[in-house]
């Protein structure tokens, strides 16, 4: 008796719920943060790419010792995180009418096609979003350009997650770059770990869960090069709460660039703990947000990643002091230097979007599904100037840094 296949009726459908779960499978980094609820978005069926969402942080308040709090009632002040809607991927597909029609025909497609071109896809997104997610990370540990990933380096990024008040001791992991990989378990081979872990260290050169951290081993970490001037001051002393822009001095006149994403620190400007704001001891890092570059006497403005509080009063201070006219900047890393900028962090302290694009009618197929938090649309239509039948898979989301000090580079 012949074999008989089903003609498969809802063929956009499972393509859209394959496409789906293999982004969500392929991914890493993406897969170990939070996921935007549908509340941050509303719900909205239909996005397009340059859109911005609005993450809520919950509010701080600061506790007080008098039984009359008549003249210390605080409003209500929600910070929100703006996430833009700009990793946009999509992958177009040529198809005759025969390749999807059936269930056989469908399963030998998947996997000769649609396995690879979302395979690909999950590294774009990835990639981006881990960029995205370092140049918002100002805790940096190690030594830029020659860190040993050994249990101090590895714990100095623990230390700080922690002074930086993450209340939570698990979902943390470490990002590491095969090279920082293979420093790691070197460094660390056998330490203070259960057997099953030094076995895991031996035969799959992995460090597996240590150090309060699970390690991930990751070939697309962003490589940051830092600008060819890191030795200037500041110039106009700050004086406003909330302001997040610095104007620096004595870069080279004409030349001199800050990059987006160099990590500095400035001198007598220390960082404070974010409940008690006791001072931390050290000196608070800070990233620039944009590229800059001198004007003809040396002087630019740098744009930051966070904004100057001095101030307890709402609960967001989190320095010591504003920075005065001469204080010096020291940038990590030197001039002109490619660092590779391995990363440790708390699960929330970013949070990622995949949002639902329109939907359109008249076409041929069109569906959309979603997996994990991970949203596809599928759309084949036949294309009259090519004579052929064309499959589009679409994904639109977005990162934002909603903790960023939970989060730590640690650069190679």
């Amino acid at each position: 008796m012949a074999n008989t296949f089903n003609t498969l009726k809802n063929a956009p459908g499972v393509v859209a719920a394959l496409a789906a779960k293999m982004l969500e499978d392929k991914v890493q980094f993406c897969k170990t943060i939070d996921k935007a609820d549908e509340s941050d978005y509303d719900g909205k069926n239909g996005y397009n790419a340059g859109d911005t969402i609005f993450i809520s942080k919950n509010a701080r308040f600061i506790s007080g010792t008098n039984a009359d709090i008549t003249s210390a009632i605080q409003d209500v002040k929600e910070e929100k995180v703006a996430l833009t809607l700009n990793e946009r991927r999509v992958t177009g597909i040529a198809l005759t009418s025969l390749e999807i029609a059936t269930e056989a025909n469908l399963k030998s497609w998947a996997k000769r096609i649609l396995d690879p071109a979302m395979s690909e896809m999950a590294q774009k997104i990835e990639a981006s979003f881990l960029e995205k997610a370092s140049d918002a990370t100002s805790n940096t540990v190690g030594t830029a350009g020659a860190t040993v990933f050994d249990m101090d380096t590895i714990l100095s990024a623990n230390q700080k997650i922690d002074e930086f008040a993450c209340p939570d001791l698990d979902n943390r992991y470490v990002l590491l770059n095969p090279a920082g990989q293979r420093s790691a378990v070197n460094s660390n081979k056998g330490l203070f770990n259960a057997d099953v872990k030094v076995a895991q260290q031996y035969v799959k050169g992995r460090m597996g869960t240590a150090m309060g951290f699970d390690f991930l081993s990751n070939n697309l970490l962003p490589i940051h090069t830092n600008g060819n001037d890191v030795v200037f001051e500041v110039r106009t002393t700050v004086a406003t709460e909330g302001q997040a822009t610095l104007v620096v001095e004595a870069l080279t006149a004409t030349t001199g660039t800050v990059t987006k994403g160099t990590v500095f620190t400035i001198g007598s400007v220390n960082a404070v703990h974010p409940i008690t704001k006791a001072d931390l001891g050290y000196l608070k890092q800070w990233t620039v947000a944009a590229d800059a570059t001198a004007d003809g006497s040396g002087f630019a403005t740098l744009t930051l990643t966070e904004p100057f509080y001095t101030s307890a009063s709402g609960g967001l201070q989190n320095i010591t002091a504003f920075p005065v006219d001469g204080a010096a900047i020291t940038p990590v890393g030197g001039a002109s230097s490619a660092l590779v900028q391995n990363l440790a962090y708390h699960k929330s302290a970013f949070r990622m979007v995949s949002v639902p694009l329109i939907t359109p009618s008249g076409t041929d197929m069109a569906a959309q599904k979603t997996s994990g938090g991970f949203t596809i649309r599928v759309i084949r239509d036949y294309d009259v100037l090519t004579d052929k039948l064309i499959m589009r898979l679409d994904f639109l989301g977005g990162i934002a840094a909603v903790r960023p000090e939970w989060a730590v580079r640690i650069t190679s």
